[in-house]
Formats: C-alpha cells, sequence, structure tokens
C-alpha cells in the first residue's frame, strides 16, 4: 500500500486535475476534497458495503491532504502535484515541436526537389513558348475581385475575368471589359499552383475598413515560401492559381487568378497587339491622374 501511495498523488485519488489543484487557493481547495471525501465515504465504506482496500486508500489520502491538520503535508503534496502540469505541458509542446520539425524536413526534401527540377529544366517550357518573338495568351478568372464583389448588385459577369499576354520581357494585362492591354515591364511570372493544393483567400493580404472586409490581389513573400513554394510548377496549366512579381516590390506575390485556358500566338496577331491594342502603364497611370482630377473639380 505503501508502493501504491508513493506512486500516486493525494489529489489523484480525489479525482483533481493539475489545473484545478493550481487555480483553486487552499481553504476552497480543501473544501472540495472534504466534499469529496463525505462522497467517497458514503460509496466505499465498509458499512456501506464497499471496499476496504479503496476506503482505506482514501483515508489516508484525506489525511495527507488535511489542511487544519497537516498543512505542509498538504502544501507540499499540492506542489509536487502542480508540477506534473509543467511536466505534462513541456511533454505536449515537445510533441508538437516533432510534429512540426518532421513536417519542415519533408517540405525541405520537396523544395530541394522543386529546386533542381527549375534548375534542370531552366524554364524550358516558357523558353519555347516565347521563340520568334511569340506571346502566350491566357484567359483568367479574376478570384480575388470575384471575393470582393460577387456579392454586390448590378455587377457584371466580365468584371471578374481578364486576359493576360506573357513573354520574355514584360506583360500585358486587360480586363474583359477593357479594349487595350496595359504593358508591365517588371512584371514576372512565377509559376501555378493546382487548386486542389492551395485555398489562397486564407493566405491573401486583408484591408479592413468601415466593418466591411476586402481581400487584396497578394500574398506576402514569406508566407508564399511558407506555404505555396512547394506546391509551385513552372508549367502553366488550366484550372491552377497563376503567381507573378514585381522587380520593384520583392515582398508580394501576386495572384492573377485561375487559369481557365491559353493559348501560343500567332506572330503577326501578337505584333498587332503590341502596337494597336497596348497602352504603356505610364500612359494609363496618367490618364487615370487626369480623370481623378476632372472628377475633383467637378
Amino acid at each position: 500500500m505503501n508502493i501504491r501511495n508513493k506512486k500516486r498523488n493525494p489529489f489523484e485519488i480525489f479525482g483533481l486535475s493539475p489545473q484545478i489543484v493550481k487555480e483553486l487557493d487552499e481553504e476552497v481547495l480543501f473544501k472540495l476534497i472534504k466534499a469529496i471525501y463525505k462522497v467517497f465515504q458514503l460509496t466505499y465504506h465498509p458499512d456501506k458495503g464497499g471496499d476496504p482496500k479503496k476506503a482505506l486508500e482514501i483515508n489516508l489520502a484525506f489525511e495527507n491532504l488535511n489542511l487544519e491538520k497537516n498543512p505542509e503535508t498538504f502544501r507540499n503534496y499540492r506542489k509536487k502535484y502542480i508540477e506534473r502540469l509543467s511536466r505534462k505541458t513541456l511533454q505536449k509542446e515537445l510533441e508538437e515541436l516533432r510534429a512540426q520539425n518532421r513536417k519542415l524536413n519533408f517540405y525541405n526534401e520537396l523544395l530541394k526537389e522543386k529546386l533542381w527540377q527549375c534548375l534542370e529544366n531552366g524554364f524550358e517550357f516558357l523558353e519555347k513558348s516565347f521563340e520568334e518573338g511569340r506571346g502566350l495568351k491566357l484567359r483568367i478568372f479574376d478570384i480575388v475581385t470575384y471575393m470582393n464583389f460577387s456579392g454586390f448588385r448590378n455587377t457584371k459577369k466580365q468584371m471578374f475575368f481578364k486576359d493576360l499576354i506573357l513573354t520574355k520581357n514584360f506583360v500585358l494585362k486587360r480586363k474583359a471589359y477593357e479594349e487595350y492591354y496595359t504593358k508591365f515591364i517588371n512584371y514576372r511570372y512565377i509559376g501555378c499552383i493546382k487548386r486542389e493544393y492551395l485555398e489562397p483567400w486564407v493566405l491573401l493580404e486583408r484591408e479592413f475598413k468601415d466593418e466591411n472586409q476586402s481581400f487584396k490581389n497578394f500574398i506576402s513573400k514569406e508566407a508564399f515560401i511558407k506555404e505555396c513554394l512547394v506546391f509551385l510548377e513552372i508549367e502553366i496549366k488550366s484550372n491552377s492559381y497563376i503567381f507573378f512579381y514585381d522587380f520593384e516590390d520583392f515582398q508580394k506575390i501576386f495572384l492573377e487568378g485561375v487559369v481557365i485556358d491559353f493559348e501560343k500566338l500567332k506572330e503577326d496577331e501578337f505584333f498587332d497587339i503590341l502596337k494597336n491594342k497596348t497602352i504603356n502603364l505610364e500612359k494609363r497611370i496618367e490618364a487615370l491622374n487626369n480623370f481623378s482630377r476632372e472628377i475633383n473639380e467637378f
């Protein structure tokens, strides 16, 4: 019996958790122990048909936790029992760290493999797509605009679609309702991620205004490396999220949307778009600024 008592703390015999023992003060805790002891006596006392060994164990536990007669013993057992909470917490944290470490090691191996694929392929897919001055035209579903504006009345479906043309040195973009493309010099394609691998709205930066929340069209570089890089593919594929970055802002990775379909442009078609249906970003900003000034003046 003595060996058994050494293994079990008296508080444990009374069915109290280390957390409760820690949170309650001494007087309240002892009142709770006395209440439990009375219930146990009614259940386990030999005169009530209970187990004599269990009744003896409870009596010894109560004697050790009798704050009125043995305050030092009470405090000693309480201190040791609370220390268990710290050990359990540390053990849980250690197990979580081990799980995170296994996950990081797995991701590290995948990242090595992805990086080697990029180096080995040398972006061969894109190089072939841009041969002879041609561009690659993509039809995109703008998922960020959809999440921000789909709930509004009279919203036109054209808002949620856009066209992109990728080249070696620049990107052309236009909304479905726009006539002209805008030319982006410092904008570069990174890769695609299959839709089933990612929920981008969890990672997108957000803006809060007047108790309303809206999504921005970019993910922080840190979040992208941590959560997305492992799933990134160089090859452009339909039904995949497509990502870009700007040379002037390395801390943001831009989500253009979901690739619906894509095609290689013929040389004459590409040069016609470039010559007759494209405006520079600087001119577009200037036009928007002029428009804004006119509105303010009005």
